[in-house]
């Protein structure tokens, strides 16, 4: 089973969608050693597009700058202790397509947007997470970091899972849309 774990937990409103982000069900790992529960099967209703509306990147991390991203250097703008953080990642995988996006609730109650990867594409993420595990990783969707959890050891799922403790279903229902349009 593969692990993420966690260099730190954002609470802050601004992080809005996704404060927490994982890839896999059960992949993470906090840095309290807390496991993250796999989602229930309590569906919120389910969209089928094979295109997503906007891509899901996935790249290793270089550098955080614990400041806000200066304009033009090159860095994505991402949640940190105390306020966003400027990530700098090395080029990585982008998710364009999908076989199903849908919004679950976890055991916790909190939501997940799941993102089911097509047959053809799973290969290709078990090799790029093979080639990333041990190092930290960032998740982005359009243009800003949502989580950058280590990559303990290559993942083999055929789902992303986006965890999103906390947030309201409205606020989780937008990154569904941004998603699936």
């Amino acid at each position: 089973m593969a692990v993420l774990r966690r260099r730190w937990q954002s609470g802050a409103a601004v992080a809005l969608l996704a404060s927490m982000v994982t890839i896999g069900p059960a992949a993470c790992t906090s840095l309290h050693g807390e496991r993250t529960p796999q989602p229930s099967t309590v569906a919120v209703p389910t969209m089928a597009p094979r295109q997503l509306r906007n891509s899901v990147s996935v790249q290793v991390v270089v550098r955080i700058d614990r400041a806000a991203c200066v304009e033009g250097a090159g860095g994505l703008p991402g949640p940190g202790a105390g306020g966003d953080w400027c990530y700098f990642l090395d080029p990585g995988l982008n998710v364009t397509r999908a076989e199903r996006v849908e919004l679950i609730q976890d055991a916790r109650r909190d939501f997940v947007v799941v993102v089911t990867l097509l047959p053809e594409d799973r290969d290709e993420f078990a090799a790029w997470t093979a080639r990333a595990a041990g190092r930290q990783i960032a998740i982005s969707v359009q243009g800003r970091v949502v989580d950058a959890p280590e990559l303990l050891e290559p993942l083999s799922g055929d789902d992303l899972h986006i965890y999103l403790p906390g947030i309201a279903e409205a606020d989780a229902r937008t990154l569904l849309r941004q998603l699936s349009g």
